[in-house]
């Protein structure tokens, strides 16, 4: 089982929360911000209003205070109306003897008072004396009457400030994703970069801060490709060099057993045979590090196949309902070695398994053998995945994780059986078509 990979976070959701949580904040102290100078400006403009309004009626009282009908409790004629200012004439006994048509019966300040001044019941109240008279001019209004106002102003100015800083916020989240994107999009284009082959080179950066991160991508990409060359031509090199012997070895042995007769030839034969299995062999490795070499996959049948490998006395059983579409020569690779390392770890018996699970196909190799512990198991899985080049990892697993990786697949250590016991691996082959062969450098 391959090890879960921490979760890391997100630095798009990091800046879209981080954003969120400004705005929000930002809104807050926007509205609270304004709800407190409006509250005081709105105060101080109903003030002027209520000074004005007094200062006009006191100039209309003074002109025609002689015909005006002071009986204890009158009230002026007017049509009817929302009267969102009362006014009073009080005389020294603090007695109402003229008012508006809503102004209450009682005074509205138990005592006068000149100017500005909070009265019983939430009235907010300018008073003034008349000249020559002992009477007061008292203009109110109801608390209630600024606090709806007070509300009002706050409400409108505040839902403006609120939907213009929501769509702010909106625009600074969409601007964010917006260039997040550029990164997602930048590293599809670093995915699809392969130094090897020019047409697939980065596009020049968009952005400043780009330019530095392309500079070191395509720095490291022409030093892999400048070691890849090296172990292409390290490769074509080890070709020559193992590839000449062995077809002296196996000109040798032709020559061998057209003069040899008798019980030496059959053993001739199975020599030469093995030199043509190592042949092939190599010849399988060697193309499994060429990066621009092609798979050839075709359709193989394995006892066919198992038939030309040296088994050394080991029991194959194979099931298969359909044939295994992959290259031969790198199976045939793989499956040597696999049943190599089951030969040397005491095995007598090996099962080859071949399912078709949807576009892929999983061939399971598994041995009477003594098997792994689940630690050592999960080692070797980790190894395989993240650390091919472990020298805890042996050559068998290497090779075959590096051909199922080639076949757009990887390799897996399954779990022992219950009763099954021994070791066992599955190298999972994705759908293969004639392609360039991915590098393994």
């Amino acid at each position: 089982m391959t090890p879960t990979r921490p979760t890391l976070p997100s630095l798009r959701h990091e800046l879209v929360r981080d954003l969120t949580l400004i705005s929000a904040v930002w809104l807050l102290a926007v509205f609270l911000t304004m709800a407190y100078g409006v509250r005081h400006e709105v105060d101080d403009l109903m003030d002027d209003a209520l000074q004005e309004s007094a200062e006009v009626l006191y100039g209309t009282l003074v002109l025609h205070g002689p015909h005006l009908p002071l009986d204890s409790g009158n009230t002026l004629p007017a049509p009817p109306h929302d009267e969102r200012l009362v006014w009073q004439l009080v005389d020294q006994d603090q007695q109402v003897v003229l008012r508006s048509h809503k102004a209450p019966a009682q005074a509205l300040l138990p005592a006068f008072k000149a100017g500005l001044s909070d009265g019983p019941g939430r009235w907010r109240v300018y008073g003034i004396r008349l000249p020559a008279s002992q009477l007061v001019l008292m203009v109110g209004q109801p608390g209630v009457e600024r606090l709806e106002s007070r509300y009002e102003v706050i409400t409108v100015v505040g839902a403006s400030g609120i939907v213009v800083g929501l769509a702010c916020a909106l625009w600074m989240r969409r601007r964010v994703l917006r260039v997040m994107q550029q990164l997602q999009d930048l590293s599809s284009q670093i995915q699809a970069y392969d130094p090897m082959r020019p047409q697939t080179d980065l596009p020049a950066a968009t952005r400043q801060e780009f330019v530095e991160v392309r500079a070191a991508v395509v720095d490291l990409g022409r030093r892999l490709a400048r070691r890849v060359e090296s172990e292409q031509a390290f490769a074509a090199h080890a070709a020559h060099a193992l590839r000449t012997p062995l077809a002296g070895m196996d000109a040798q042995l032709a020559v061998t057993m057209q003069e040899s007769s008798g019980a030496t030839r059959p053993r001739l034969e199975r020599a030469r045979e093995a030199v043509v299995r190592l042949k092939r062999v190599i010849t399988s490795l060697l193309a499994l590090f060429r990066s621009n070499a092609a798979l050839d996959p075709q359709d193989i049948d394995l006892s066919e196949l198992m038939s030309h490998l040296p088994l050394d006395g080991l029991e194959i059983h194979i099931s298969q309902d359909r044939p295994l579409r992959a290259d031969p020569n790198l199976v045939a690779a793989a499956l040597v070695n696999l049943i190599d390392n089951a030969v040397r770890y005491g095995a007598h018996a090996c099962w080859l398994t071949l399912r078709a699970d949807g576009e892929c196909q999983t061939l399971t190799v598994r041995d009477d053998g003594p098997g792994v512990d689940p630690q050592r198991r999960a080692v070797l899985q980790q190894g395989v995945d993240q650390a091919p080049d472990a020298d805890f990892v042996g050559l068998g697993l290497k090779l075959a994780a590096l051909v199922a990786r080639a076949h757009q697949g990887r390799l897996v250590i399954d779990e022992p059986g219950e009763e099954a016991g021994g070791f066992s691996v599955t190298m999972v082959f994705g759908p293969q078509e004639p392609a360039a062969r991915p590098t393994m450098g």
